[in-house]
């Protein structure tokens, strides 16, 4: 009786903090991006590089695969909010959007003031909301140049005065907003003695590559030995201070999607192997469970797919958690035999993993192999070639803005080829049944 009192308790305890969590989802707000929705992203040159905005965009047909939304990166050199306020008609209203992202403060940060800065940005969210768009706010990147929240320095001050004011802003104007900055600048800060190392370790491969009769050539490549047999190899945020590389912009795109309240999780899955039944469930299905000596298969369908990840971002993933909190593709596995299983999805070999592991609860979102992490590779490389299309777009659209009226039809035809390239990507990101095998490892056979 008192058991089954602590267990009712437990419950009505489990189910008050499930509504709390509940509550407080829907106080920070859900992710800003609806069925239907055209979603400018608005920036100067960091996202005009076309990757954390690419990145973005790919979680979002990876994680939405049921929506029809589009995504537009209008990013340009050198942009200050005054700028885009001056190409706004053709190169953000064009696109009838519902979404506009603003992803400033790099280059007015040496122009105007904190207050003048949001002032301009007053100006910019009453043009999006004039179009009927839905504004939403990003604090800018930080300078990658080692300086932390404790001592900012190298622009770091205003932009950390930027940030604040448009958190601010935004809860003033009921407008979601993500604070890349205030989560990026104390972790590129932290990483930067690593991407000394590794850009010096880069140095010395092509100064030996260069000239390998170099003098003292045997103690560079004892250096670099030593550090090829590192256990934790140091990660670069590559590019330049304000302009990172793949790495550095996977781990903007993974902070924006958090300040966002992007949903981490792809599915869960439990699978009872001594039973061969399938237990718990959540945004999956699983079917055809069978266990044969201790070899275990099944099929799985999901609703969603995992972050996709550039294979030259990886790195990334030894510098934050974020990128994995936001792809929890998770099976877990109980009553396993073997102490080490290799695990196949469709017929190929995508890992080896401890069976302890697997009760425990694994990981699959961050796999680089398979017909999954391929699947996630095609969703890049399309938003990359749908991409294209938009630049050409946007020449055309200033064109016809500027009135060249003989441009109009190539604007009909680019219009067009974006809206395909879209349902390309939409194509592509669609959730397939797999079939998974886990068998003892060959060293545990």
């Amino acid at each position: 009786m008192r058991t089954a009192q602590f267990r009712k308790i437990g419950l009505v305890a489990v189910g008050v903090f499930v509504g709390f969590v509940a509550s407080l989802a829907r106080a920070q707000g859900e992710f800003p991006l609806k069925d239907g929705d055209t979603w400018v992203m608005v920036g100067d040159s960091i996202t005009a590089q076309h990757l954390h905005s690419n990145y973005f965009e790919a979680f979002c047909y990876a994680r939405f695969p049921k929506l029809t939304f589009c995504i537009r990166n209008s990013g340009v050199g050198g942009d200050t909010i005054p700028k885009v306020l001056a190409r706004f008609d053709y190169d953000v209203a064009a696109w009838t959007p519902t979404v506009v992202s603003v992803e400033l403060g790099m280059n007015d940060k040496g122009w105007f003031a904190t207050d003048k800065f949001v002032e301009n940005m007053g100006t910019l969210i009453g043009r999006i909301r004039a179009v009927n768009a839905r504004p939403v706010l990003l604090s800018a990147s930080p300078v990658n140049n080692g300086s932390s929240s404790a001592k900012l320095d190298g622009g770091n001050a205003r932009l950390q005065e930027y940030s604040a004011a448009l958190k601010a802003l935004a809860a003033k104007e009921n407008i979601p907003f993500s604070d890349q900055f205030s989560v990026l600048v104390d972790l590129w800060a932290n990483n930067k003695p690593q991407e000394n190392v590794a850009n010096t370790l880069a140095s010395l491969r092509g100064l030996l590559a260069a000239q390998p009769d170099l003098a003292g050539a045997e103690h560079v490549k004892a250096f670099l030995d030593v550090w090829a047999k590192a256990e934790k190899q140091p990660v670069t945020m590559m590019g330049d201070a304000v302009h990172p590389g793949p790495t550095g912009q996977l781990t903007m795109a993974a902070a924006l999607l958090v300040g966002l309240n992007a949903p981490g999780l792809v599915s869960r899955a439990t699978i009872d192997a001594a039973a061969g039944t399938a237990g718990e469930a959540v945004q999956c299905k699983i079917e055809n469970v069978k266990m044969t000596g201790d070899a275990l298969a099944f099929d799985r369908t999901d609703e969603a797919l995992p972050f996709p990840i550039p294979d030259d971002a990886r790195p990334a993933l030894g510098v934050t958690d974020s990128i994995a909190n936001l792809s929890q593709y998770l099976l877990t596995v109980n009553g396993l035999k073997a102490e080490q299983y290799d695990v196949s999805i469709d017929g190929v070999k995508v890992a080896t993993v401890a069976a302890a592991d697997l009760a425990k609860g694994w990981n699959l979102g961050l796999l680089d192999k398979g017909p999954i992490a391929d699947q996630c590779r095609s969703i890049l490389q399309l938003v990359g070639a749908k991409e294209g299309i938009v630049g050409q777009w946007r020449g055309v659209s200033r064109a016809v803005q500027g009135g060249d009226a003989k441009q109009k039809e190539q604007l009909d035809k680019l219009t067009q080829q974006t809206q395909d390239a879209d349902a390309k990507i939409r194509a592509a990101a669609q959730p397939k049944l797999h079939h998974f095998a886990l068998a003892p490892a060959a060293a545990a056979k």
